[in-house]
């Protein structure tokens, strides 16, 4: 029997979701391999001493240095196999701006916007209101919001400050939220999310009755083709590999990037796990075929 060993935790905001999402896999997958189950804090300068007979580390986290590449890196250093996107692509991913950048080269649509660092000596934009402020290295839909006016960019940025050092600032669109599953370089298929809330922030993902979703996304069929032919390209430019998540806002006939995860929730509620399940694919072949990539 093979041995997996399961990484989730961490030490990023989204730590709670990592953990639903490192123990979903966990039981799914637990008559099938070996598991090691390891909690991550923010120290894992000796972690290959737990994966020296491992075959596949399965990363269950979201965020911080278990998205952002170092890890990946790390794991490189010592020849150990793992889920999910190389370093360099996963640094690429989380970075947003790097991301519209490298989308606009490759021809795919992009919201406007604008970056903001702390070291700013004002904050001001050029970008027509309303607008949001996000993290660009952020996950989750943590320290979004939504401003209307200067006094209310001012108030939001310093409040989004205290979750990353960068902050993208968009031109706001009302549009339809469209997400991209991919699994393996295939399209599966795509979902509609309709937050309760007025934007989709992290309550509207994670909270009972946050929001509800259609599978697959009631969509005409050049849209779809447009926007999984606009997520293959990006994801593929950035150097993704084995899963990934790409999201859309969708705003009439007019589509536009918003971000790609290189590690998506994978809870048995998340999105890449329904859209699997549309096509005959359960949560635990999910997480077997995710593991079969990495070998």
């Amino acid at each position: 029997m093979k041995k997996v060993a399961v990484l989730f935790g961490g030490n990023s905001d989204e730590k709670e979701v990592s953990l639903h999402t490192g123990l979903a896999v966990i039981e799914a997958i637990k008559q099938d391999y070996e598991i090691v189950s390891i909690n991550m804090g923010g120290e894992y300068s000796d972690l290959y001493k737990k994966l020296i007979d491992v075959d596949v580390v399965f990363i269950a986290l979201h965020g911080g240095y278990g998205e952002d590449g170092r890890l990946q890196k790390y794991l490189d250093k010592h020849s150990i196999q793992y889920t999910g996107s190389g370093s360099l692509a996963s640094s690429i991913a989380m970075d947003k701006n790097k991301t519209k950048i490298i989308a606009k080269k490759h021809n795919v649509p992009v919201i406007e916007w604008e970056m903001i660092n702390k070291n700013s000596n004002s904050i001001n934009t050029k970008l027509e209101y309303p607008l949001i402020i996000k993290p660009n290295d952020g996950g989750s839909t943590i320290g979004i919001y939504y401003v209307e006016n200067i006094n209310k960019l001012k108030s939001s940025v310093s409040s989004a400050f205290s979750y990353s050092d960068n902050l993208m600032i968009e031109k706001y669109i009302k549009g339809r939220e469209i997400s991209v599953p991919i699994l393996d370089n295939q399209i599966l298929p795509l979902i509609e999310i309709l937050p309760s809330g007025f934007i989709y922030d992290y309550d509207s993902k994670y909270k009972a009755n946050g929001s509800k979703y259609i599978v697959p996304a009631k969509i005409n069929d050049k849209l779809v083709r447009l926007i999984s032919e606009a997520a293959l390209s990006v994801y593929k430019a950035i150097g993704c590999r084995h899963y990934a998540r790409v999201d859309f806002l969708l705003d009439n006939n007019e589509y536009f990037l918003l971000e790609i995860n290189t590690l998506p929730g994978l809870t048995s509620t998340s999105l890449i796990p329904k859209s699997a399940n549309h096509v005959g694919l359960s949560y635990r072949k999910l997480v077997k075929s995710i593991i079969k990539l990495a070998e």
